[in-house]
């Protein structure tokens, strides 16, 4: 089995780890399903090393769609933690919050677009979706994130 070079995978981790646990968090709301999510992310990279040619791009799929399944499997509702310590203003806990109240799609939907920068069939291929599908749940998603915000301030 060929490996991905060590050094170029610990590149990519230092890179886009954090960023890509704070996405998964957002749209599960689970602090361990996104920690268990991104690290198997990695390790499957890892193991595939020179198959994967796109490896960023790879490890979202991997990650959002390890984190679905994980979601599924546990069949809970959504139960976000808000920590309204220091390091997290009032701003993005709103946000986190609202974002707790949107449909599953929606939120990943939002997420994936607004947060890592993905256009519409990128975040299909993520879901196993249609853009179009993808559309309706960014359009929709924003409305309602829209309206939930616009409540919470009044």
């Amino acid at each position: 089995m060929h490996v991905k070079p060590a050094p170029a995978l610990e590149a990519l981790y230092r890179e886009h780890a954090e960023r890509l646990w704070r996405a998964v968090y957002a749209s599960t709301g689970d602090r361990e399903v996104a920690s268990d999510a991104v690290a198997e992310a990695f390790a499957q990279c890892l193991r595939r090393g020179e198959a994967v040619r796109s490896p960023k791009s790879w490890l979202w799929t991997a990650a959002f769609r390890i984190a679905a399944g994980e979601m599924q499997r546990r069949r809970r509702p959504l139960e976000l933690e808000i920590d309204r310590g220091y390091e997290m203003p009032e701003g993005p806990a709103a946000l986190l919050g609202a974002l707790r109240a949107l449909p599953e799609r929606q939120r990943t939907a939002l997420v994936l677009h607004y947060y890592e920068g993905y256009k519409a069939r990128e975040i299909a291929r993520i879901l196993g979706s249609s853009a179009a599908t993808v559309r309706v749940h960014l359009s929709r998603g924003r409305k309602r994130l829209r309206d939930l915000l616009e409540e919470s301030d009044g």
